[in-house]
C-alpha cells in the first residue's frame, strides 16, 4: 500500500518497500515517485499525476515497471483512487507484483505465435481432422501445396480429394489412426487432386489426439512427395541400368571374340571359293549376319558402358540443323518433318558430347518414324525456351514429337527400363542407352504419350558455361589403303590367345604378302619383339595372363613401334589417354582383314599434327 501527496510518496507499507529492495525511510525521502519508475514509463506516470493535480478523482488502474534498489526491474499493476482526509486531498494506492503472472502471459503468448510462425511458414501441411475426417484445423501452407486456402478446406472431408484408386487405402489408414491411441500411423504415398486439377503425391503421418483437452482430433501432418518419387524412380532405374549393363557387357565381349573367330574364316572362304557363286553367296549371308551381331553388340556395349563424354559448347541451332539433316534421308514419303527452334537463339549452346547427343536424337527421331511407319505423320524436332521451375535458366529444353499411335498408359513407367521393348523387332536398350547418355551429361528426360495423340520426348540439357567456347573440328581418318610393295615388305607380330582369330588373320595377312608372327601371351611379347623387329604389333586388350595395357607399357618402355589395340569390349576407358598418339589405334572385334590393314597404314604413316 502506498499514499501519494502530490508527486511525492507520504507513506508506503512494510511490504511495499520490502519487494523493491528499499526502506520505508529511503522511499519516503525521494523527490519524486517517479525515481523509481523506469525510464520509458516516466513521462505516463507524471501525466496520471498531472491529471490528479488537475482535479481528476476517478479510479485508476494501468501497469508499469519499477526499478528495485538492486537494479531489477519489477512489472507492477497499480490501483489507486483519490480521498479527503482532515480536508486534504490525497491518492491512496496498491501496487501488485504481477512480474510472474506477466512473464508467463508472455511465454503463452510467444508460444502461440511461435506455433503460428511454424505452421504458416512449415512446407508440410498440418491439419486437424475429427473421427469422421472432416478437417478442423489447417495450416496456411496448404495453400502452397494444394492451392486451397485453409478457410476453403476448413470443414470439408479429407477424402473427398483423394484419387478414387487410393481412397479406400486411405480411409483404412485414417481407421487405424482412430484406433490407434496416441501411437502415430502412417500412410503410404497416395494421390490428391490440387486445386488446379493436378495430381499430386502425398505421404502422411497421423497422430491421435481426441483426447488431448486442447486439441480434441487428429492431428496429420503432409508432404508433397511427388519430385521426390520421381528422383527416387529416376535413380532406381539408373541403378538397374548400370547393374544390367555390366552383366551385358560381358555377354558381348565374348559374343564378339565368337564373331571374331568366324570373320576372318569366311573372309578366307571368299578367297577360296572366288569361283564358286553358291559359297559365295552363303559367305555373304554369314558375313551380313557377323555385321548384326556386331551392330547388336555394338548396342549392348553402350548400353552397358557408354564411352566418356567429352563435353564442349555446343551450339543448339547448329546440332538440330545437322541432325535433321541426317534424319530427313531416313523418313518415308509419308513422313514430314518440321524443325521448330521457337524463341531459342541458334547461338544458345549446351555443355554436350556433340556425337552422343546427336545420337540421342537421331534414336529418339527413329523411334518416331517408326511409331508413324503404317500411318504417316510429323515428325517434329524442337526447342523450347519454357523450363520447369526447378531447372530455369540451367538447361536447355529440346523436344521429339510424332503424331503415331501413343505409348499405352500402362508401358509409360517401362520405357526406359533395359530389354523393354514395345516393338516386334528390337533388343530393348535403345531407351535405356538415351536414358543413360542424358543422365551421363547432368540432364533430364521424360515422355508425355496418349494412345492416338503421339508422343512427345522432352530433353533437358545443361546449358554452357562458357558460350565463346569454340567447338572442337571434326578430322578424318587417313583411310588411303598400303600398296603391294608396302605390304610385302611389312612385319606384323600379332598379339591373340583366340587360335582361330589369330590363324584367320595370318592366313589373310599373309595372303597379301605380309609377315605374321603370333603370341599368346602377355610375357612372350617383348622376347618376340627384340627377336623379330615388328613394324607394328597388333595387342588384343584381354590377354589370359595379364591386361594388355600392361604389356603396353612395357612395349612404350623399350621401343616406340605402332600398336594396335583390339578388344571385344568398346571404347576401353583404359587406354583412352594412349589414343592421344598417333601411333596407337583401337579396333573394335569382330573387323575384317582390310580394317586392320587400314589401321596399320594410319599408324605407320600418321597425318602429320597442326
Amino acid at each position: 500500500m502506498y499514499a501519494l501527496d502530490g508527486d511525492r510518496f507520504s507513506f508506503v507499507n512494510a511490504k511495499f518497500a520490502a519487494v523493491l529492495g528499499y526502506t520505508r525511510e529511503e522511499i519516503l525521502a525521494l523527490d519524486s515517485v517517479t525515481e523509481i519508475i523506469v525510464d520509458e514509463q516516466r513521462e505516463f506516470v507524471r501525466e496520471m499525476i498531472r491529471r490528479r493535480d488537475a482535479g481528476d478523482d476517478s479510479d485508476v488502474r494501468y501497469a508499469t515497471h519499477v526499478r528495485c534498489k538492486d537494479g531489477s526491474i519489477v512489472e507492477a499493476e497499480i490501483h489507486g483512487s483519490a480521498m479527503y482526509a482532515d480536508g486534504r486531498r490525497i491518492i491512496i494506492g496498491a501496487a501488485v507484483d504481477v512480474t510472474g503472472q506477466a512473464t508467463a502471459s508472455r511465454r503463452v503468448k510467444e508460444g502461440k505465435e511461435y506455433f503460428r510462425a511454424l505452421t504458416e511458414n512449415v512446407s508440410d501441411v498440418i491439419a486437424i481432422l475429427d473421427p469422421e475426417g472432416r478437417v478442423t484445423y489447417i495450416s496456411p501452407s496448404a495453400e502452397r501445396v494444394l492451392r486451397y486456402s485453409a478457410e476453403e478446406l476448413t470443414g470439408s472431408s479429407h477424402f473427398g480429394l483423394v484419387h478414387p484408386d487410393d481412397r479406400d487405402r486411405v480411409v483404412a489408414s485414417f481407421d487405424r489412426l482412430v484406433a490407434a491411441g496416441p501411437n502415430p500411423v502412417s500412410c503410404e504415398p497416395y494421390r490428391l487432386r490440387r486445386k488446379d486439377g493436378a495430381w499430386r503425391l502425398l505421404e502422411s503421418v497421423g497422430v491421435n489426439l481426441l483426447h488431448h483437452p486442447q486439441v480434441h482430433g487428429l492431428v496429420v501432418s503432409t508432404r508433397d512427395v511427388t519430385e521426390r518419387k520421381a528422383l527416387e524412380q529416376e535413380l532406381e532405374q539408373l541403378h538397374r541400368v548400370t547393374s544390367l549393363g555390366r552383366l551385358a557387357a560381358q555377354v558381348a565381349h565374348e559374343f564378339n571374340n565368337v564373331l571374331m573367330g568366324i570373320q576372318p574364316v569366311v573372309e578366307v572362304i571368299r578367297r577360296y571359293g572366288a569361283n564358286n557363286p553358291q559359297l559365295l553367296r552363303f559367305s555373304d549371308l554369314v558375313a551380313a549376319s557377323i555385321s548384326r551381331g556386331k551392330r547388336i553388340t555394338t548396342d549392348i556395349l553402350r548400353f552397358g558402358r557408354p564411352a566418356q563424354l567429352t563435353l564442349q559448347p555446343v551450339k543448339v541451332g547448329d546440332l538440330i540443323r545437322q541432325v535433321s539433316e541426317e534424319i530427313h534421308p531416313m523418313l518415308p514419303d509419308r513422313i514430314a518433318l518440321r524443325v521448330d527452334t521457337g524463341e531459342v537463339s541458334k547461338d544458345v549452346t549446351v555443355s554436350a558430347d556433340r556425337a552422343q547427343l546427336s545420337q540421342v536424337l537421331i534414336n529418339l527421331a527413329l523411334n518416331a518414324r517408326d511409331a508413324m511407319h503404317a500411318s504417316g505423320g510429323t515428325l517434329t524436332l524442337g526447342l523450347s525456351p519454357g523450363q520447369p521451375l526447378e531447372l530455369q535458366q540451367r538447361f536447355i529444353h529440346f523436344t521429339v514429337s510424332d503424331t503415331g499411335e501413343g505409348i499405352a498408359s500402362e508401358n509409360l513407367p517401362h520405357i526406359f527400363e533395359p530389354l523393354f521393348s514395345t516393338k516386334k523387332i528390337g533388343t530393348g536398350l535403345g531407351l535405356s542407352v538415351v536414358f543413360q547418355i542424358v543422365a551421363a551429361h547432368g540432364g533430364h528426360i521424360s515422355v508425355e504419350s496418349e494412345p492416338g495423340m503421339g508422343s512427345t520426348f522432352h530433353l533437358f540439357i545443361p546449358s554452357a558455361v562458357e558460350s565463346g567456347s569454340r567447338e572442337e573440328p571434326e578430322v578424318s581418318s587417313d583411310e588411303r589403303e598400303p600398296t603391294k610393295a608396302q605390304l610385302e615388305t611389312l612385319r606384323v607380330l600379332l598379339v591373340e590367345d583366340d587360335e582361330a582369330v589369330a590363324c584367320g588373320l595370318q592366313w589373310l595377312l599373309e595372303a597379301d604378302g605380309v609377315d605374321v608372327h603370333i603370341v599368346g601371351k602377355g610375357a612372350d611379347v617383348l622376347p618376340a619383339m627384340f627377336k623379330l623387329r615388328p613394324d607394328v604389333i597388333v595387342l588384343d586388350l584381354n590377354l589370359p595372363d595379364e591386361d594388355g595395357g600392361k604389356v603396353y607399357e612395357r612395349i612404350a618402355a623399350q621401343s616406340r613401334v605402332p600398336v594396335i589395340f583390339s578388344s571385344g569390349h568398346a571404347f576401353e576407358r583404359e587406354i583412352r589417354e594412349l589414343l592421344n598418339n598417333p601411333r596407337v589405334a583401337f579396333l573394335m572385334k569382330p573387323y575384317s582383314a582390310e580394317e586392320l590393314l587400314r589401321t596399320i597404314h594410319q599408324v605407320l604413316h600418321p597425318k602429320e599434327s597442326v
